[in-house]
C-alpha cells in the first residue's frame, strides 16, 4: 500500500523512509527547513506565509522534548503539518486557553507576540499525551479548497484543447472538495470572473501575467471520483475539525472557504473511493466515459508517496495513455503542469507557478 491519504508538506518532495531521518538533528533541519521555505513571504510556490509557525518551528528545533513529540509521526507523513495541526486541533477545544487566544489573535491580523514560544511550550507539557496520540494516528488531509483557482483554469485548457466534457479522478482526494470546483465562483485579480455568483465559495486569486484563453463557462462534468486511503466524511463533525486544523492560525479567509466549502458538500457529496490509488486508478480509468477528455489530477499529494510508488503511478499513466489520450493536471511542489499524453507522445497546455494555497498565480 502506497501512504497516499491526502494532501501533505507543499514543498516536500521526499517520505521518511527509515529512522536515521528522526534524530534530533534530522528532525531539527526539518523545521528549520519548514520555516524558511514554506513559512515565509517569499512569494514562491511552496512558501504560505505565517509568521506564527516560522517561529514555533525554529522553536522546535530546538527543544527536545518538542522534537521528541514530532518523531511520533508516522513514516510517509509532513512531520512539522502534522504535529502542528495536531495541536492546534487541541486548542480549538480550549479557545479560551492562552494558546488559543494568540491563534484568535494572529488569525485577526495581529502579528505573534514574544510569548508565543513559552505558551506554546507550556500547552504542549499539558497536552503531550494527547498530541502523541494525535500524531500517531492522524494524516495531512489538507483539502484546501483555494487550490481550485488553478485547477479551474486548468480543466478549461483541456475542455479548450478536446471541445468535449471531462472525466475526472482525483489522486489523494480526501473529502473530495477539490471535485466540487464547478459549483465554486471565481475572481481574479485582473477583472476576469466565472461561476454563477451566487456560490457561498467565492474564491479570490492573484493573476500574474496574462491570463490564457479559458471557456467562459464551465465544461460539462460526465464522470467524477476521488482516491484516497482514507477517505474523509464531512458529515462527521471531528473529521471536518481535523481538517480546519490543518488551516494554519494566520489564515482565517480559509477558514470560512472551508466552512462555505463543506455546506456545499454536505448538499450533494462527491464520490470518494476507498483504496490504494495504484490498484484502483485503471479501475477508473477503465470506467471513466469513453467520448470525454480523461483528466487525472492531483495536488500535493504525491510527496506522501514512496519514490517507487511515484514511479508506478507514472507507469500506470503511461499505459492508460495506450489506449485513450489521458490530461495529467500535477500540482507539486511550485508549480501545476496540465500535459495530454497520448501514446507516447507528451505536449504541455499549460504550466504555471502558483500558490499552494491558490493565493497567486504566475502565467
Amino acid at each position: 500500500m502506497n501512504p497516499l491519504a491526502g494532501d501533505g508538506n507543499p514543498g516536500a518532495d521526499h517520505v521518511d523512509l527509515n529512522q536515521e531521518r528522526r534524530t534530533d538533528s534530522a528532525l531539527a533541519a526539518r523545521f528549520n527547513a519548514f520555516a524558511d521555505l514554506e513559512c515565509a513571504p517569499t512569494g514562491s510556490g511552496m512558501s504560505v506565509n505565517s509568521p506564527t509557525y516560522a517561529i514555533l518551528s525554529r522553536h522546535v528545533a530546538v527543544r527536545e522534548p518538542l522534537l521528541a513529540l514530532a518523531r511520533e509521526c508516522r513514516l510517509g507523513q509532513p512531520i512539522p503539518n502534522l504535529l502542528f495541526a495536531a495541536i492546534k486541533r487541541l486548542v480549538a477545544d480550549e479557545p479560551d486557553a492562552p494558546l488559543g487566544r494568540l491563534y484568535a489573535r494572529v488569525g485577526e491580523g495581529e502579528r505573534p507576540t514574544a510569548d508565543l514560544p513559552r505558551v506554546f511550550d507550556a500547552f504542549c507539557r499539558r497536552h503531550a499525551a494527547r498530541i502523541a496520540e494525535l500524531v500517531r494516528t492522524r494524516n495531512v488531509q489538507t483539502n484546501e479548497v483555494g487550490r481550485c483557482s488553478h485547477l479551474m483554469p486548468a480543466f478549461g485548457a483541456v475542455a479548450l484543447e478536446t471541445g468535449r466534457s471531462l472525466a475526472l479522478i482525483d489522486i489523494g482526494a480526501g473529502a473530495g472538495l477539490n471535485l466540487l470546483w464547478d459549483r465554486f465562483d471565481y475572481r481574479y485579480s485582473n477583472g476576469a470572473s466565472f461561476g454563477s455568483g451566487r456560490s457561498p465559495v467565492c474564491i479570490e486569486c492573484e493573476s500574474r501575467g496574462q491570463m490564457p484563453q479559458i471557456p467562459a463557462r464551465f465544461p460539462a462534468v460526465s464522470f467524477s471520483v476521488g482516491v484516497d486511503l482514507q477517505p474523509i466524511d464531512l458529515r462527521d463533525d471531528e473529521p471536518y475539525r481535523w481538517v480546519e486544523a490543518l488551516i494554519w492560525p494566520e489564515h482565517s479567509d480559509r477558514t470560512a472557504l472551508l466552512a462555505n466549502a463543506r455546506e456545499i458538500w454536505l448538499q450533494q457529496p462527491p464520490r470518494v473511493q476507498a483504496g490504494d490509488a495504484l490498484e484502483l486508478l485503471p479501475i477508473l480509468v477503465a470506467e471513466a466515459p469513453a467520448d470525454s477528455a480523461l483528466c487525472v489530477f492531483h495536488c500535493h499529494a504525491l510527496n506522501q508517496f514512496p519514490v517507487q510508488a511515484r514511479d508506478s503511478f507514472r507507469g500506470l499513466l503511461r499505459s492508460a495513455a495506450q489506449s485513450r489520450p489521458i490530461f495529467h493536471v500535477s500540482s507539486e511542489g511550485e508549480r501545476m503542469e496540465v500535459v495530454r499524453m497520448e501514446g507516447d507522445r507528451l505536449t504541455t497546455l499549460l504550466s504555471v507557478s502558483r500558490s499552494s494555497h491558490g493565493r497567486w498565480i504566475q502565467w
